[in-house]
């Protein structure tokens, strides 16, 4: 009778085997829902939270699905309580796939939750422990409820719209990860604003459908929306934070009317001591290419291009300067200029950090700098 040799190859293969034997505690994939965007809205009730999950559906979205023709293939499921913890009981009781918050891009707030405060929510979010914190805040005119019933025309659910909202940088994208660290300083910050209105869509057979659009921010003080500034200030805000892809320009000199698009954005702020007070310089810089010129600017007119520039300049840095000043009037310090003291001047910032926002709206000293240089005025460069 032969004896069973235990080589170290077999005892490498018997290791391997039994390390392959599975996971007892997890959920199975085809059993959960993974939840895309979460709508949060102020109840009827005074105290009640309106939560709303959207969600895929699987088995509309595969060819073998059983959904039909001209079905969504997502849906959203609502519930309201006086908590978010009790709403999402609500709504888990009535699935038959356990929520997951992993796929989870994007919350929006409504306008009368967001002014009471979106404090419990973050609370809520930051302690799930799935939820990303790379997640973008967006708040909705009137309810978000309304901005789930979006039209999808470019994409395959409204999800995928608001997601896209943000990763294109065209207006703003406001994460999680900034909104905590705002609240954990004291500072404020400036979310994207959507509006949703009813519409007739060609795409959709001239029917009325519900369209979404980006029109300006949300500026937060405390975790309370307070005020909102226009899409322009909103690009500057934006641009300032080196979350701008590329920005439309458009002005008059005495001579030409010119449209420009500026791309290559960067900025810096620094911050220096005058008078032993801080002082924040805030540059914008950015390359740009003229769209059209009236009348028809001659390559060689370096004149002309400068003139434009200026133009550009000055209606870019007001526009930043403009959302700034709407910031101090509220005591909120919309770009964490805090932050930034803290780092370069520590021993201030600690004698300035308990009376920080009163110091915003009365004290604070700042000059927008913006750097744009016209690259091409058509087909051939201008220099």
């Amino acid at each position: 009778m032969k004896r069973l040799m235990i080589t170290p190859k077999l005892t490498v293969a018997l290791m391997c085997v039994l390390l392959c034997s599975g996971c007892w505690s997890k959920v199975e994939i085809n059993e959960r829902t993974f939840i895309t965007t979460m709508y949060v809205d102020k109840g009827e009730k005074p105290g009640e939270i309106d939560i709303s999950l959207s969600m895929p559906l699987p088995n509309r979205i595969s060819p073998e699905g059983t959904g039909g023709p001209g079905k969504n293939p997502y849906a959203l499921v609502s519930a309201t309580a006086s908590t978010i913890a009790d709403a999402m009981e609500r709504i888990q009781t009535d699935l038959t796939r356990k929520i997951s918050w992993g796929h989870t891009r994007v919350v929006v707030f409504g306008e009368a939750y967001a002014r009471e405060g979106i404090q419990d929510a973050m609370e809520w979010i930051s302690r799930e422990p799935l939820f990303h914190l790379s997640s973008y805040v967006m708040v909705a005119k009137g309810r978000a409820r309304d901005v789930a019933d979006l039209t999808p025309v470019f994409e395959e659910t409204p999800s995928d719209v608001l997601r896209e909202f943000a990763t294109e940088e065209n207006m703003l994208k406001t994460q999680m990860l900034s909104v905590l660290m705002a609240d954990k300083m004291n500072q404020g910050f400036v979310a994207p604003l959507l509006e949703s209105k009813s519409t007739a869509m060609a795409s959709e057979d001239n029917k009325r459908k519900q369209w979404t659009s980006q029109v300006g921010g949300a500026l937060f003080k405390q975790m309370k929306m307070v005020d909102s500034i226009s899409a322009d200030e909103t690009r500057g805000i934006a641009w300032a934070n080196r979350k701008l892809d590329t920005l439309a320009v458009s002005v008059e000199t005495e001579d030409e009317k010119a449209s420009m698009t500026v791309y290559n954005t960067s900025s810096k702020i620094k911050v220096r001591l005058v008078n032993g007070q801080p002082f924040f310089d805030i540059t914008l810089r950015g390359q740009a290419e003229l769209n059209s010129v009236i009348p028809i600017l001659k390559v060689k007119d370096i004149v002309g291009v400068k003139q434009i520039e200026q133009k550009a300049n000055e209606k870019v840095s007001a526009h930043l300067t403009d959302a700034i000043r709407t910031g101090q009037r509220k005591k909120a310090d919309i770009l964490m200029l805090g932050y930034r003291l803290e780092w370069a001047y520590p021993h201030i910032w600690e004698q300035l950090r308990p009376v920080w926002n009163d110091y915003v709206k009365n004290e604070l000293q700042f000059k927008v700098h913006a750097q744009i240089n016209i690259q091409f005025v058509g087909s051939e460069s201008s220099y």
